[in-house]
């Protein structure tokens, strides 16, 4: 399925499924996390998730590591920012819905494309056409009516929702991988790159792992626990960081960043379905704005590129 170049021998159809499935999955593991998070430990449950998962990997890893090994260890610097920043991003949104809802989580994981951009602006040298700035902006003040819950008092004594805080510092996260990505050679293949960067993000956060055991809660060791971890490795890890990768070798990355529009939509359903979670007017006012922003800094670049 994926090979050097990391190119994909599968249809424009399939590709758009695989990106809604990805958007899903990552919907299904914040709706799991919020729902387990007062028997699980955050940075546990994320450690064993993609531990999990890179050991899922190990069979299609072993008959190319030979040949693709050279190139992680050339890159290794950059494959352990990368696995920081995923996994730390990751570890930082089950941290999130110990403090704050799950669509509120799934509102703010919709800002990853903006601060893809805006990354790529500062630190690749990207540049940005005025559409893609205005909507930069737009998509800032969705993210700040979303979390401030479009209360001016909020804003005025700068007395944010933690949880909601660290999505955001999540999202810097995601887009810093994101862009990261692109200083990987194409001789490395997705899969043994998914297993070297998941290695390197359970190693960075292995110390804050056991100082979380030492001090505030183990992991559990029972069936319950087992099947949570065990799908979120699964489902919401192994398959939808696969399919994401695959979605956007073969239809580029601004198509498949439209498909996280649908973060909101799956993660606030699922929240209000499994959760009893409600949803406000000042939900769907930031919902707006940043799929605003997502749709105007995606058109903003396909119009550069043009």
């Amino acid at each position: 399925m994926v090979e050097n170049g990391r190119a994909l021998k599968i249809g424009t159809g399939l590709a758009y499924f695989m990106a809604t499935g990805t958007v899903l999955g990552w919907a299904i593991g914040i709706v799991i996390g919020r729902g387990i998070y007062e028997i699980t430990p955050p940075v546990g449950l994320s450690f064993w998730r993609w531990f999990i998962a890179a050991l899922c990997l190990i069979p299609w890893v072993i008959p190319k590591w030979k040949q693709e090994a050279p190139f992680v260890f050339k890159k290794w610097k950059t494959i352990f920012a990368m696995g920081t920043f995923m996994i730390g991003a990751s570890t930082l949104s089950m941290l999130s819905v110990n403090f704050t809802t799950a669509t509120n989580v799934s509102l703010v994981n919709a800002g990853q494309p903006l601060t893809t951009a805006l990354i790529a602006w500062l630190f690749f040298k990207d540049k940005l056409t005025t559409l893609q700035t205005l909507g930069i902006i737009a998509g800032a003040i969705g993210i700040v009516t979303m979390v401030s819950r479009a209360d001016i008092a909020v804003l005025q004594s700068l007395e944010f929702n933690s949880g909601d805080l660290l999505m955001l510092i999540a999202i810097v996260g995601y887009g810093s991988y994101a862009n990261t990505l692109r200083t990987i050679p194409h001789e490395l293949g997705l899969t043994v790159m998914m297993f070297a960067v998941t290695m390197a993000g359970c190693i960075a956060i292995l110390p804050f792992y056991i100082y979380e055991t030492l001090t505030y809660m183990p992991m559990p060791v029972d069936w319950t626990t087992t099947m949570w971890v065990a799908v979120l490795a699964i489902v919401t890890s192994l398959i939808p960081i696969y399919w994401w990768n695959a979605a956007v070798s073969v239809v580029g990355v601004n198509r498949s960043a439209i498909f996280v529009n649908l973060m909101p939509v799956f993660g606030a359903t699922l929240a209000i379905i499994f959760l009893d979670e409600q949803l406000y007017l000042y939900h769907v006012l930031g919902a707006a704005l940043i799929f605003l922003g997502i749709l105007m800094v995606v058109r903003g670049h396909q119009n550069n590129v043009s």
